[in-house]
């Protein structure tokens, strides 16, 4: 059959497309003879070594035109009509002779009804043949119905084919049908479309054939068991082949722009991937899950990893969990090899794979993932994926199963946002560098803010670095679906879908979806009840009327119709169905209304079931169903029963250990079918029942927030004659929203404690006071850290005016002064010495004076010499609340002081330390030392004690809470002191996790004393470029939420614009990073207008260095000149250490500029920058030795001592290499290939030129690497 019918066939040479026969001949030429069945028309294949057959073709298409005159199919009361009807009977009658082995076709056997020719009464004459009247009286009696029933006039065909060889019903009927179709056409007889057993055209049969070559166990053999079910999609997809190629054309453009090198430039890098996001939005039940889970199954056969996760209108899991579990479903349902579990400690600290690692065959074995997670994020990192993603937990649990115990051991404040963001971002990038990744994210119209800002970060992190490839993070296709229909617009979300359309390193793709075309829900229907699409045509075309052909409203009418017997099936005649009956059928409002009907014809226990599942959400895991199973009282034994079989009925999935709606509609259609009056009722039994959870000591955070997510939806009105019902749900929202505080999701935390607020009870501030007052401190907090300072004033008010005391108003007081300061610093710092003189410090800054400020730090660094400093590690802690309080305020001028550069952070620092040898030590205390351990360090040029006192306060951090502390504090100490003497590649894990810890508690005010030397300090240890442009990426997103634009715009947007001209890496332009970087400010002069002192010297130190590794030395030397205040220490002996790049970069140019100039000032400034570096590189070789090598190479080469240049310039690039900074490397090598050019050393040059050429190439600064190479060659080694 398949040879016969399925073209092109290659029987004789003919195609279906060649084989055209015309209509001229008479009727003899279309009536089959036995000399028609010849060796034209049959193939045979024989074994060419045995002789026996293998296989017999029959080539009807030799005979007959498929692609006829399409005349014959629309005008069917044309003069062709009769020709027609010869083609079906000679199709009929050949396809018979094929299938009974050449017997012919029978006579229709005689009735009564039926007059006899020649008056013949045995029946063996010739069978008289019905008139054109005849023939249309019968097809007017036929009925309207679709029907697969046999047809009275042509029985006797179907039951002598099963009689003949037992042949498959539907093949009998085919030839019936076209036999049937043919006495009609003869006659020019109508055959109607909705008349089941007619052909309406030649297109038709071959559609007929071409399902059962397609699909022979449905259409052919009619074997599968679902044929007397109603089962849809299970062989493909159906009316989407537009939508799903754009699908796979995005994955293919993953996959075959693989980011190789491009050979063809004399710089090979890798060309950047653009990234792929595919938007798919719709009617609700247009299809947009199943269409996107229709190539799950090609990408994971290529070796994607497809990862998938769904948010629910019921928002009631703990902020993020959405996005991790659809993460985790990588870890969850990969096989994980039984590679031996790691055991040594080194594993957990070394910066490759354990040797006892896993070496299976595997390369993306979920063992190995782990260990390049733990290499990237340590085991911190890896803890805190683990409490977010439970599949991971249990791998990483068996992995370092001697460290088990501290995974559960989690510091709060190391899951904040950004910190999250960073580990969620890693994990993908991982992910993607073993094989591409398609990330399907489910119903994002009912996304949570926190939710929308992490998969906006997660999209637009700039490529990072593995082992040379930063282009794995564009391996990932992220795909979206959202509701259009009666959804209220999200703002957030269409921000999200607006920023990636108008960034140009992003492929966005929209993908709308509507309703079934006819020919589309016709292929559904027919393929769903095994028959022809002929025979459902009329069946479809009044679903499709009533549905609009959306595919979930297709099914449940269909389903509809079936239950109320419009829809029936016999096992002999197949299905059938009253077109009249169903077209009387009322159009359901939606299809949430077929559900509903759908939903009460279950059983009692299974449809309670459900309903309880619906209360909770989309989905939920079954420990809170564990938890809830009695909540009427019962035994608790129905409930997980029920579920199952709502699984079995297809309205339940459940993937591991959660059970998930297999759509939203269910969910809130079974919601809607609880009783208004029982619904509150309904959720009480249920919280009553997970209260308990809550309270037990380490359990799930999900228990809490599915808990108050419930207590919200009852609302405060339920419970107001309930007191103690209301301070309980008041106090569950306030701990809710401290949870969702210390992983910053300050808008989810800023709900829950507005919700606990509106459980409290008439004259709350007396009867309820301190949890009024907790609730309304920590809201003020909330809005604060959410930038929503109008609210924050509000809030403040009402403690002000209902707190009992000053100290029940410090925490407000100090919230309303960091607002304040966000306009002005001056007008905070008033404020702030008002507050101290309450507290007994009267303190007038107009008469401090810079001398005394002085004396008095002098004064205390003798106080604290020596070993006396060790007095803090013996001290009693604080206890005075009002010398506690006063500490604070002072700390707070301090950071204020310490911004603008002024002499008054040191006085103050010096007044908490004597406070604190008098009343104790207090985590202000741990600040003060450590502000004045930089102190020691910059002003006092005292770097040995400023080092021990640094290791002072780090010692006394041990007595306080870390998490608060280390924002604190690690800026400063490893940031400015520690950098002293300790390598400088040590100090960045402190200074990240201070910065994540920063943004995780909302400290803002101490964020930039964390990311400006955790930036600065990357780059000066050789961290390769890539990584620090998606940090800065990363700063960005999370200052511009906090609409902090300073920093954005002095520091993150220079160190963008330097990095950015070293590296060719850019961001779209639709970036603020990068809209900021491409003005034409002059980011040094805005600072300075702006008072900022300490953006100011590091924008100025950021564009010195790119003045200089541009070659711009005119720019270079006029920074100096003109920012001569700043630069006026090169005249002096003395020098701030934690200022030493700046210093070196303006020795560089200081020797460049005297070689140049011949100008004494600029041989003074190298030669004192020279000097200071010599002294530095005794105190820390690591560090300062390579750097005062390489500017005493240039001393040499200014003054022409050719041997002693030589001989500093290959120490220099030899202790880069030694101390692994790979961009000194590069930066000491092109000076010296410069300078061997000079003296006419052309291998040595070219020698230099190489290895500058692949350090800078390994840093990721390949636009420089390509200037080395164009300029050193051209200039030296293209010489005649």
């Amino acid at each position: 059959l398949a040879k016969s019918f399925v073209g092109p066939t290659k029987n004789n040479g003919y195609t279906i497309e060649e084989t055209a026969d015309s209509f001229d001949g008479g009727t003899d030429d279309w009536e089959p003879k036995p000399e028609d069945i010849d060796e034209d028309c049959i193939t045979v294949t024989e074994n060419s070594q045995t002789g026996d057959v293998i296989d017999v073709g029959f080539d009807i298409f030799r005979n007959f035109d498929w692609d006829h005159d399409p005349d014959l199919d629309n005008d069917i009361s044309s003069s062709n009509e009769q020709k027609l009807g010869l083609i079906f009977e000679a199709l009929g009658k050949l396809l018979y002779k094929l299938f009974t082995e050449g017997e012919d076709v029978p006579p229709c056997p005689a009735s009564p009804e039926t007059p006899l020719v020649d008056g013949s009464v045995d029946g063996k004459s010739s069978i008289a043949i019905p008139d054109e009247d005849d023939i249309l009286d019968m097809l007017r009696n036929l009925p309207t119905s679709g029907t697969s029933g046999e047809n009275g006039t042509h029985d006797h065909i179907t039951s002598a084919m099963r009689d003949s060889g037992n042949l498959p019903m539907p093949l009998c009927r085919l030839v019936t049908d076209i036999l049937h179709t043919s006495t009609i056409m003869k006659s020019n007889g109508i055959c109607y479309e909705d008349e089941g057993s007619c052909f309406g055209s030649l297109s038709d049969v071959r559609s007929d054939i071409q399902q059962m070559v397609d699909f022979p166990d449905a259409f052919l053999f009619a074997s599968i068991n679902s044929r007397w079910e109603l089962v849809f999609g299970n062989n493909h997809m159906f009316g989407r082949k537009k939508e799903l190629k754009q699908l796979m054309d995005a994955a293919y453009r993953i996959q075959t722009s693989n980011g190789d090198l491009n050979p063809t430039s004399e710089m090979a890098r890798p060309v950047r991937r653009k990234k792929e996001v595919i938007m798919v939005n719709g009617h609700a039940g247009s299809g947009k899950s199943r269409l996107v889970r229709e190539m799950r199954k090609p990408l994971q056969a290529q070796g994607w990893f497809f990862l998938r996760c769904k948010f629910g209108k019921t928002i009631q899991s703990e902020p993020l969990s959405v996005v991790a579990l659809g993460l985790d479903e990588y870890f969850s349902s990969s096989v994980v090899c039984c590679s031996p579990a790691m055991g040594s400690q080194d594993a957990l600290t070394s910066m490759r794979p354990p040797n006892n690692g896993c070496s299976c065959a595997n390369s993306s074995c979920p063992r190995k993932i782990c260990e390049r997670l733990e290499t990237l994020m340590g085991i911190d990192g890896l803890k805190c994926l683990s409490q977010q993603m439970p599949s991971l937990g249990s791998l990483i649990g068996e992995m370092y199963a001697h460290r088990r115990d501290s995974l559960n051991d989690i510091n709060g404040g190391l899951q904040g946002k950004f910190h999250t963001h960073h580990l969620f971002g890693t994990l993908l990038d991982t992910l993607a560098s073993f094989s591409p990744v398609s990330f399907f994210v489910d119903d994002l119209q009912w996304a949570d803010v926190a939710s929308l800002e992490l998969l906006t970060g997660l999209i637009n992190r700039v490529v990072t670095n593995f082992d040379g490839d930063y282009s794995s993070t564009n391996k990932m296709l992220f795909v979206g679906a959202y509701r259009t229909d009666n959804i209220v617009e999200d703002l957030k979300l269409k921000n999200m879908i607006q920023e990636f359309e108008a960034c140009d390193t992003i492929n966005t793709t929209q993908i709308s979806l509507r309703g079934f075309q006819l020919e589309s829900l016709n292929e559904m229907v027919s393929e769903a009840l095994c028959l022809p699409r002929r025979k459902t045509r009329s069946l479809s075309q009044i679903i499709h009327l009533k549905t609009q052909g959306f595919p979930l409203f297709v099914v449940e009418f269909l389903d509809a119709l079936w239950t109320e017997k419009l829809l029936i099936h016999d096992s002999a005649s197949g299905w059938e169905w009253d077109v009249d009956a169903i077209d009387l059928k009322g159009i359901s409002k939606s299809v949430a209304e077929l559900l509903s009907c759908k939903l009460k014809r279950l059983p009692g226990d299974v449809l309670s079931g459900v309903q309880v599942l619906s209360c909770f959400g989309s989905h939920v895991d079954v420990e809170i169903l564990e938890a809830v199973k009695n909540y009427d009282g019962s035994a608790g034994t129905t409930l997980m029963p029920a579920l199952n079989t709502a699984q079995k009925e297809g309205l339940l999935e459940k993937a591991g250990p959660t059970f998930t709606f297999s759509h939203d509609l269910i969910q809130q259609a079974a919601f809607d079918l609880v009783p208004t009056t029982n619904r509150i009722p309904l959720l009480q039994k249920l919280v009553s029942c997970l209260i308990p959870c809550c309270m037990l000591e380490g359990g799930s955070d999900s228990f809490l927030f599915v808990t108050v997510d419930l207590i919200n939806r009852i609302g405060s009105n339920a419970v107001s004659n309930n007191i103690t019902q209301s301070q309980l749900f008041a106090r569950l929202n306030l701990e809710a929203g401290k949870k969702s505080t210390a992983v910053t999701d300050f808008s989810s935390a800023a709900k829950h404690f507005k919700s606990g607020i509106s459980f409290l009870q008439a004259n709350y501030w007396e009867d309820q006071y301190e949890l009024s007052l907790s609730l309304f401190e920590n809201l003020a907090s909330a809005n604060y850290s959410e930038g929503n300072h109008e609210q924050v004033l509000i809030e403040v008010n009402h403690v002000l005016s209902n707190a009992k005391s000053f100290e029940d108003k410090f925490k407000s007081y100090c919230v309303f002064i960091n607002v304040i300061a966000k306009g002005s610093m001056d007008r905070a710092a008033e404020k702030l010495y008002d507050l101290l003189r309450p507290l007994g410090e009267n303190i007038d800054p107009t008469l401090i004076s810079p001398q005394i400020a002085l004396s008095e730090c002098i004064s205390t660094r003798d106080l604290l010499s020596g070993g006396q400093k060790d007095i803090f590690l013996h001290l009693f802690q604080m206890s005075d609340r009002t010398k506690l309080m006063t500490m604070k305020l002072m700390s707070m001028l301090v950071l204020y002081y310490i911004q603008q550069k002024t002499f008054m952070s040191g006085y103050l620092v010096c007044k908490m330390i004597r406070m604190s040898l008098q009343f104790g030590h207090c985590e202000d205390t741990v600040f003060a030392i450590s502000v004045f351990s930089a102190t020691l360090g910059d002003r006092l040029y005292d770097v040995d004690e400023g080092y021990a006192l640094a290791r002072t306060a780090l010692s006394l951090l041990k007595s306080y809470n870390a998490s608060q502390l280390i924002p604190r504090i690690y800026g400063i100490i490893y940031g400015s002191v520690l950098v002293s003497k300790d390598p400088i590649q040590s100090v960045l894990d402190p200074l990240l996790k201070a910065c994540r810890l920063s943004f995780s508690n909302g400290n803002f005010e101490h964020s930039n004393f964390n990311t400006i030397p955790y930036i600065v300090r990357s780059w000066q240890a050789g961290k390769k470029i890539p990584l620090i442009m998606n940090e800065l990426n990363a700063f960005a997103h999370q200052y511009k939420q906090q609409s902090h634009l300073s920093i954005l715009r002095l520091f993150l947007a220079p160190a963008y614009k330097t990095l950015s001209a070293l590296s060719g890496i850019s961001l779209d332009s639709s970036e603020l990073l990068a809209q900021l970087a491409a003005r034409s400010d002059d980011f040094v002069e805005t600072a300075r207008a702006k008072n900022e002192m300490v953006l100011e010297q590091v924008a100025l130190s950021i564009c010195l260095a790119e003045a200089f590794y541009l070659r711009n030395f005119a720019q270079a030397s006029q920074l100096i000149l003109k920012h001569h205040e700043f630069f006026q220490m090169l005249q002096e002996k003395q020098m701030r250490i934690s200022e030493f790049e700046a210093i070196f970069f303006a020795g560089l140019v200081s020797f460049h500029m005297a070689r140049e100039t011949r100008e004494a000032h600029w041989m003074e400034k190298g030669t004192n920058a020279l000097a200071q570096f010599e002294k530095w590189s005794k105190l820390n070789e690591w560090n300062f030795g390579h750097r005062y090598l390489l500017l005493k190479a240039e001393l040499h080469h200014t003054k022409g001592e050719t041997n002693a240049a030589v001989l500093a310039y290959n120490l220099s690039v030899e202790a880069t290499q030694k101390h692994r900074f790979i961009h000194q490397t590069a930066l000491a090598s092109e000076l010296a290939a410069h300078y061997f050019g000079n003296i006419g050393a052309k291998e040595k040059t070219r020698e230099m030129i190489q290895k500058s050429h692949d350090a800078y190439m390994e840093w990721g600064a390949a636009r420089k690497a390509k200037a080395v190479i164009n300029l050193l060659e051209l200039k030296w080694l293209d010489r005649s």
